[in-house]
């Protein structure tokens, strides 16, 4: 039985794609552009796709001008550190020129102050400070051999500051007029009233030992008397700043001190002639 051969027909797609091309082709013609020939097929392809080269220019000139963009800050910041860098390193040297000027009008003060004294002195650094123990003292960076003994007087160029107390071969401890324990004869500098200035434990001190009648006025001040057999005589101890009449024949006289003693740095210590025993303890 003979087998019946079925003829292969073109499929619909097929004859689709040939109608269109055929159509086109026999619709080309040719159109005068700037002195060529562009087909119509031509000119379909180039108005489909003729934003492409805008777009791709428009991105390579944006990933340009943000990697540009990107140098040009890096090279600020840079530029910004660098700036910070250098201003950071005047001001600190600014703060050291200031600082050693400030240290050596402080040090002229202090060696011009130490030439009133007829006695031998020498300077010391304070290297502690304890004004809020029991015990208000200053420790220094002078000791016994150095020349430094008990007794010693410790100024600065405001005024009294303490006496030495304890030493070692290269540190002291210098009681603060201020402690309670302190004892400093006095006198006002107006009147040359006598008495005794003690520390109140609080900053401050107090002048004793003066009478009710006494002419001690709010705003004299007082200065070492020289009889106590410690401190020089002249040296400010601080200024009244009351002067009330007491509950018995002495007045209540209130007194600050002339140093600052939380801002101790440099100091004088004054080897002061030392009254010997057999001398103080003698009885004819």
């Amino acid at each position: 039985m003979a087998t019946e051969v079925i003829p292969r027909r073109p499929t619909l797609l097929l004859i689709v794609v040939l109608s269109l091309l055929f159509v086109l082709m026999s619709l080309s013609s040719r159109t005068a552009y700037i002195g060529q020939t562009r087909t119509l097929f031509e000119r379909t392809v180039m108005t489909v796709f003729s934003p492409v080269p805008k777009a791709v220019n428009w991105v390579g000139g944006s990933v340009d001008d943000m990697y540009h963009g990107y140098l040009d800050m890096r090279r600020a910041v840079n530029e910004n550190l660098e700036l910070k860098r250098k201003i950071a390193t005047t001001t600190a040297e600014n703060l050291k020129l200031r600082q050693s000027e400030s240290d050596l009008r402080r040090l002229r003060s202090l060696l011009g102050y130490s030439e009133q004294f007829n006695m031998n002195t020498s300077l010391a650094q304070a290297i502690m400070l304890d004004t809020s123990g029991r015990f208000k003292s200053v420790i220094i960076d002078r000791g016994s051999a150095a020349g430094v003994e008990v007794n010693d007087a410790v100024v600065n160029a405001n005024g009294l500051i303490g006496r030495v107390i304890l030493t070692t071969n290269d540190l002291a401890k210098v009681q603060l007029v201020t402690d309670n324990n302190c004892s400093v004869g006095a006198l006002t500098e107006r009147s040359r009233r006598q008495g005794v200035v003690r520390g109140d434990g609080a900053g401050g001190a107090q002048m004793h030992d003066v009478g009710a009648l006494a002419d001690v006025l709010p705003g004299d001040r007082v200065l070492t008397a020289g009889i106590d057999g410690v401190y020089p005589k002249g040296i400010p101890i601080g200024v009244i700043t009351r002067a009330a009449q007491g509950a018995n024949l002495f007045k209540q006289i209130t007194v600050k001190p002339t140093v600052d003693f939380s801002s101790i740095e440099e100091v004088i210590i004054i080897h002061t002639r030392k009254i010997p025993e057999p001398v103080v303890r003698y009885t004819p």
